[in-house]
């Protein structure tokens, strides 16, 4: 195709089933090793590198893990699709060498704002898988070893692993590398995060010690996975980039929105781990972020701590989005009421959460692929229009959710300013009964029902505590006070913080 017009052309790249390529291995090491270098890997400066005086980093993009963006301003009579294919054989080729074992894609499209070409092209092109593949060689011995780390791809060399030798693959050797390493890079989502807190001791070296930071109580040997994901980010990007740039503020806005949203992410996550009590009881960092880019992240940490997290990140979220957009939906729903026709306005986007908890030991793509299933159950319940949270205790519940349990609403434990709900009191109460008398009431529950449960917390004194989580006796199907049944409120007081 030979241009003649003169609208920038950009070009993007992204990782794919980037969280399942991270948690391919078995041990932390490797999951931070992978995480590590897919960060640095598209750091804007090692890309602006890569692709030298052919493009230029694509600033309207924000900034996430594992996606790059690229762009440039054709002059007349230039072959944009050979320019486009060069950009990606040299990017393709630089990630290939960083992360042997990954998945990309690219997708390209041309117009004046990349919110605008995003929109009706790039996503379409995704959607419809009319994008360009780079995928992993493939073993071309049938009998080849297999890695003796991933178990995936097969072996090319022997080294040192954790003082045993052994034999990886390409991918695996790039996962084996020094801690400190790691922890040191700022580019890295654990690197940005330490950097950013106010501690002084990094995250631990593995699983089990990571869950070991937790509370005595706790047993300190169980870690939560925490999925997070946007809502009704789409429908607010097609809104702002449906309407036309003649305003210099539209224009602004089309430009920045995409960075402001990656900030508030980054934002979010920090606040919300500084502020965990453990973080500062402890000096030292607890949250182990796996992926975190756009409106996405996954992390790690000790269980008596995700829900104080996950409910911390979803209110500093929602406040940094709103923040970010008021402006903006201002203006878009003054215009979306002159038009008259109907349609309800825009609000400021927000983000949902799945929490798996389970053993130290649990591989982490399971957890990972769990609090995945969660996190489309917490936004399928609000259609993306509220920010909620779907949980799964996989040592009390087994591998699925029980039937008929309904995400939950921050709303419902958080109020606007931040702080915990009735709600959410009535749950730290209830977590400040003795583990043994909680789970004595949750097998109640599960084979005789509440009123066998309520009888039992009546004679052990607890039915004060229990009564706001009880559906009224004398009143069919109506909701218990707090709008939580009392099989639910048992389970998440398992990992909820007394007080």
């Amino acid at each position: 195709m030979i241009h003649t017009g003169v609208t920038p052309v950009y070009v993007d790249f992204g990782a794919i089933r980037i969280q399942a390529y991270l948690t391919r291995t078995a041990g932390l090491r490797g999951h931070r090793a992978a995480s590590d270098s897919l960060a640095r890997a598209t750091t804007p400066g090692v890309i602006e590198d890569v692709v030298g005086h052919l493009a230029e980093v694509n600033d309207e993009a924000g900034e996430a893990d594992g996606v790059v963006s690229v762009r440039f301003t054709p002059v007349p009579g230039m072959d944009v699709e050979a320019r486009v294919r060069r950009l990606q054989d040299l990017v393709f080729a630089h990630l290939r060498q960083a992360l042997p074992g990954a998945e990309f894609h690219s997708v390209w499209g041309q117009g004046e704002y990349y919110l605008n070409v995003y929109d009706k092209q790039i996503h379409p092109k995704t959607e419809a898988g009319d994008v360009r593949y780079d995928l992993p060689a493939t073993a071309e011995f049938p009998l080849a070893v297999p890695c003796a780390m991933c178990h995936t791809d097969p072996a090319a060399t022997w080294e040192m692993v954790t003082g045993k030798r052994q034999r990886l693959c390409p991918d695996c050797s790039m996962r084996n590398v020094p801690r400190r390493r790691v922890a040191g890079d700022e580019r890295s989502p654990e690197g940005r995060l330490t950097e950013s807190l106010p501690v002084t001791h990094a995250a631990p070296e593995d699983f089990a010690a990571l869950a070991a930071l937790g509370r005595a109580e706790s047993g300190r040997n169980h870690l939560a996975t925490v999925s997070i994901d946007g809502n009704a980010f789409g429908e607010f990007f097609k809104a702002l980039a449906k309407e036309g740039s003649e305003d210099p503020r539209m224009r602004d806005w089309k430009r920045s929105i995409s960075q402001s949203l990656s900030a508030a992410t980054r934002e979010a996550l920090t606040e919300a781990t500084v502020n965990l009590p453990l973080t500062d009881s402890l000096d030292q960092v607890v949250v182990v972020p796996h992926v975190v880019g756009g409106d996405d992240v996954l992390v790690s940490l000790p269980a008596d701590q995700a829900w104080a997290f996950t409910l911390a990140f979803l209110h500093e979220f929602g406040q940094g989005v709103h923040a970010a957009t008021a402006d903006i939906l201002e203006v878009l729903n003054r215009r979306r009421t002159a038009r008259s026709e109907g349609e309800p306005p825009l609000e400021a986007p927000t983000a949902s959460a799945g929490i798996v908890f389970a053993h130290s030991g649990y591989p982490l793509n399971l957890l990972a692929e769990s609090a995945g299933k969660r996190l489309t159950e917490a936004k399928r319940a609000v259609r993306g229009k509220a920010a909620s949270v779907q949980w799964l205790d996989i040592t009390a519940d087994g591998t699925e959710a029980p039937e008929h349990r309904p995400p939950l609403l921050l709303s419902t434990l958080r109020t606007p300013g931040g702080e915990p709900t009735a709600q959410a009191k009535a749950l730290s109460a209830l977590a400040c009964v003795p583990a043994s008398h909680r789970a004595r009431l949750a097998e109640a529950v599960r084979s005789d029902g509440e009123i066998t449960a309520a009888v039992i917390a009546h004679r052990v004194g607890h039915l004060a505590t229990v009564r706001p989580f009880l559906s009224p006796f004398d009143q069919h199907n109506a909701p218990p006070p707090t709008g939580i049944g009392l099989g639910a409120a048992l389970n998440i007081a398992r990992w909820w913080p007394c007080a």
